[in-house]
């Protein structure tokens, strides 16, 4: 009987309001592949967790589909495998399930052979599938991430450990908002001022998490390239956003969870209160919600 390899990716929030397809987090919530070598020539699934009824329990899941796609690419044949993938991360709310996936199905290649891509390989193989990496560099390294893409394709990263007195609250709706939909109602260009705007917040935001200033990201959570737009496809989201200009105790600030649906509160107490707020806007919507109390994860992608 072969070995029975573990794979672990945490979830990732992105943007931090201003710092679009460049600042992320890795969180305590995860994607865990079991996988272990059979004698079959295809692999078999079973699927629990976050959407274990509405993915695919074949070769058409997009896990396997990155991992088939790295054996073809280091010219290696894909041996048998079953694998059992347990999943804590919402699909389509903003909380990089995709990425999750994509890193997962890399890391099935480096577990089953043993042998660890590059950093340049590993993007070149993600990338295929998703394009941007604020969620990918947070789900495969952990912690803080701050990323840029040069234009002959090669991302350069920083990580960060962030510490655990950040207390992380995501309000998750019960409603489905597509990373494609999301990105097509954003404008491709951008007043100056705008620019500058979210380009002073930005660099806040990462002064207050590598500081520990936190007190900073009520200010630094505001944008203007992409939650505006987003605004109208999330019912109720305008007025949360309008809770930052309260004086609620504990909360630090509040923004959307990538491309959203779910909304980031980051506080330093009184969870209860601050998530009540944020549900009660989205009941009245109509839209029921889930709570998650989270920290960062400084670890990102594990391998045992």
């Amino acid at each position: 009987m072969s070995p029975r390899r573990s794979i672990q990716v945490p979830a990732s929030t992105t943007n931090l309001g201003a710092g679009f397809d460049v600042l992320g987090l890795a969180l305590q919530l995860y994607l865990r592949v079991d996988l272990q070598e059979t004698s079959s020539s295809r692999p078999e699934f079973q699927l629990l967790g976050e959407g274990a009824h509405d993915l695919p329990a074949s070769e058409d899941n997009l896990l396997w589909k990155v991992t088939q796609r790295v054996f073809e690419g280091e010219k290696q044949p894909v041996p048998g495998v079953r694998l059992k993938i347990e999943n804590q991360i919402p699909l389509a709310r903003g909380l990089g399930s995709s990425a999750a996936a994509i890193v997962a199905g890399v890391s099935c290649y480096e577990a089953l052979t043993g042998l660890e891509l590059s950093a340049d390989k590993f993007f070149r193989y993600a990338f295929e599938f998703e394009n941007h990496p604020d969620n990918i560099t947070a789900a495969r390294f952990g912690g803080f991430t701050v990323s840029a893409v040069a234009e002959n394709g090669k991302v350069s990263f920083f990580r960060a450990p962030i510490a655990p007195k950040l207390k992380i609250l995501l309000t998750v709706p019960e409603f489905h908002l597509e990373t494609q939909k999301a990105r097509a109602v954003i404008p491709r260009t951008l007043d100056l001022r705008d620019a500058v705007f979210n380009l002073q917040r930005s660099s806040l935001t990462v002064a207050a998490l590598l500081r520990d200033e936190f007190h900073f990201l009520r200010e630094s959570l505001r944008d203007k390239l992409h939650q505006p737009f987003r605004a109208p496809l999330i019912p109720g989201f305008e007025e949360i956003l309008c809770l930052n200009q309260e004086e609620i105790s504990g909360l630090m600030g509040i923004c959307l969870s990538g491309a959203g649906p779910s909304v980031l509160a980051f506080a330093e107490g009184n969870l209860d209160q601050i998530y009540s707020r944020i549900a009660a806007i989205f009941e009245r919507q109509g839209l029921r919600s889930r709570r998650f109390e989270l920290e960062v994860d400084n670890q990102g992608r594990t391998i045992q």
